[in-house]
């Protein structure tokens, strides 16, 4: 900040001279404060957006950052995020923001948080196809342009702006994508153009908030007229469209309160009228379920008689009735399973012994001869013998557990 010296008159000034030695200090102290290039105001340069990126655990390459934390630095210019081209979201909140600029190449941006700042248009963001939330929040926005090529665009957020009439509205017109948009806390003073509005421009609309504006003091019958006129609408201000709540906005709009009253009373008596369906169904349902299950626990009494008495005619005759198999008891599979496992490792340990003593027998050959041979590893020639018998001890597993 400049400083501003009283000069001593016997310095010989005259006193038009100190007049315009103090315009001009006090000039260059304003461009000091507005200025964003003022050494006192933290600049967005590429050492802050590595620091900033470091910070919120991202990467010290700008091109792997997906989301970008610029909020609360005191930034007053958007500038130098050309090498961040991966960005999806990113975060300028409650920074000193006067313009939107320098995001043509965040063509993959799909988030842009810019509330809370001194945004006055909304401009420059024709190269951002891929955007689909906007906030523009605590701004000093009057007036809605620029969307007509943010064809992905769904939600704005344009609470507590300087938005004061319809007309400064007509941009939202551009993008009939929009889904959700909230104009709250702004001084539209034109109740009724304000309802007109939205049937004509976002007849699709599905959440909205309107709500805090300079004639919601006034306004009357808001939600039954907004719901009534749109059909795909969700969610109004502070709380969800219910479809009772819409089946009596709907009346309503046609035939006044006692209309609203009695469609709200058929709508209750239908529900009413499905859960009861719905209870007996279950109970239907449930009462089946039982008939099943108690036939198969018959089926299962049936058939534990059946081999009862045919284990009883085996203990008489020696002989099986037709349909049935003998199977070895519990202690007698054990018995057999044990017998078989003791006769593999039996039958492996013959192999292995055997493989050495042909081992053995072939070095003496060899030796004898005095031939000149390449013998291969006895570790691996082993390995391949028992991996041969283990395939085999497994083969042998399976028949026997089937």
């Amino acid at each position: 900040m400049a400083c501003v010296a009283a000069v001593p008159p016997e310095v010989g000034f005259r006193s038009e001279g100190r007049n315009d030695h103090f315009a001009m200090c006090m000039e260059n102290e304003a461009e000091a404060i507005t200025d964003p290039t003022d050494q006192g105001v933290p600049r967005m340069s590429l050492d802050a957006l590595k620091e900033a990126c470091l910070r919120s655990g991202g990467y010290d390459a700008p091109e792997l950052n997906e989301l970008l934390h610029l909020s609360y630095k005191g930034f007053r210019k958007i500038e130098c995020l050309q090498p961040y081209t991966a960005v999806c979201s990113l975060f300028l909140e409650c920074n000193g923001i006067r313009r939107l600029e320098n995001l043509r190449h965040m063509t993959n941006l799909k988030s842009l948080y810019l509330q809370s700042n001194c945004i006055e248009r909304i401009e420059n963001l024709e190269a951002l196809t891929s955007l689909r939330l906007l906030n523009l929040a605590h701004n000093s926005i009057s007036s809605v342009e620029g969307l007509a090529t943010l064809t992905s665009l769904e939600t704005i957020n344009l609470a507590a702006n300087k938005l004061t009439d319809v007309e400064s509205l007509a941009g939202l017109a551009e993008r009939p994508t929009l889904r959700t948009v909230d104009i709250s806390c702004n001084y539209v003073e034109d109740g009724d153009g304000l309802l007109e509005f939205w049937p004509t421009a976002l007849p699709r609309i599905e959440c909205l908030y309107v709500h805090h504006n300079s004639c919601s003091r006034y306004l009357k019958d808001v939600r039954r007229r907004l719901i009534s006129k749109l059909p795909k609408l969700r969610w109004l201000d502070e709380r969800p469209v219910t479809p009772v709540e819409r089946v009596g906005c709907e009346a309503w709009a046609t035939g006044g309160r006692e209309a609203e009253q009695a469609a709200k009373v058929a709508h209750w008596q239908e529900e009413d009228e499905a859960k009861r369906r719905s209870f007996e169904n279950f109970k239907r349902l449930q009462k089946v379920t039982a008939e099943r299950a108690r036939i198969q626990r018959e089926e299962k009494a049936a058939r534990e008689a059946a081999r009862c008495q045919a284990s009883e005619e085996l203990k008489d005759t020696g002989a099986l009735a037709d349909g049935w198999v003998a199977l070895p008891s519990g202690q007698d599979a054990c018995k057999l399973a044990g017998d078989a496992k003791g006769a593999r490792q039996k039958a492996l340990r013959a192999k292995v012994d055997e493989f050495f003593a042909s081992k053995e027998e072939s070095e003496k050959q060899e030796n004898h001869s005095g031939s000149c041979t390449v013998a291969t590893a006895p570790v691996s020639l082993l390995d391949v013998a028992l991996a041969e018998c283990a395939k085999e001890v497994v083969a042998d597993d399976e028949n026997l557990a089937s």
